[in-house]
């Protein structure tokens, strides 16, 4: 009896649906993963970049505060104080038309800068400049700070005493703070600090 030959059936090499659907969803995981990290680096990139410039608008500010002739600045403080009845005086932008600005150019570059295709205008730089060493003033200042001061700010306000009870320093000295908010909350707000000092004393 003859034997009967059968083709031997070779089996084909490649991957199994199961093989696909593995490798696919190993991919997508890494590939998930890849890009929740660039998109957190995009974010923490742009977070610092506007803090970055909001510290040096500030900066700059505060610099150009300190230029300005003190006796005119302290008899417009002393005056706006008087007509307001409160503790601190605030300035932006639109006060560049005030006589104690002699180059308004020069201060709406400062106050009202476009950098990054972002201007900070009136909405996002504050000036606030406070008398030193005035006691009530301060307790005033404490007790009702304005809304444009972040929390920050406003808890070391709360926190700071005045040690030097010296009056006669509120004729040599102005407390400034400046303000910029660089994102759309009011928490995204950097500020610095400093003292204006009358020229005769520097």
């Amino acid at each position: 009896m003859a034997q009967k030959k059968f083709p031997i059936i070779h089996r084909a090499n490649g991957f199994t649906l199961l093989e696909v659907l593995l490798s696919i969803t190993i991919l997508s995981t890494v590939a998930i993963g890849m890009f929740y990290f660039f998109t957190n680096a995009m974010k923490y990139t742009t977070y610092n970049q506007g803090k970055t410039v909001a510290i040096n608008i500030a900066r700059g500010v505060l610099a150009y505060m300190e230029r300005l002739d003190f006796t005119t600045l302290k008899q417009y403080v002393d005056k706006e104080l008087h007509d307001s009845n409160m503790p601190f005086v605030k300035l932006n932008a639109s006060s560049c038309n005030l006589p104690l600005f002699e180059e308004k150019q020069v201060c709406e570059a400062l106050l009202r800068p476009t950098i990054n295709n972002v201007t900070y205008d009136e909405t996002r730089i504050h000036v606030f400049l406070i008398p030193y060493n005035d006691k009530e003033a301060w307790d005033k200042l404490k007790a009702s700070p304005p809304e444009e001061f972040p929390a920050s700010l406003k808890e070391e306000i709360r926190n700071e005493n005045i040690e030097n009870l010296d009056t006669d320093l509120q004729n040599y000295l102005l407390k400034i703070y400046v303000i910029v908010r660089w994102g759309d909350r009011a928490d995204e707000s950097e500020w610095v600090e400093g003292v204006i000092a009358n020229e005769t004393i520097r």
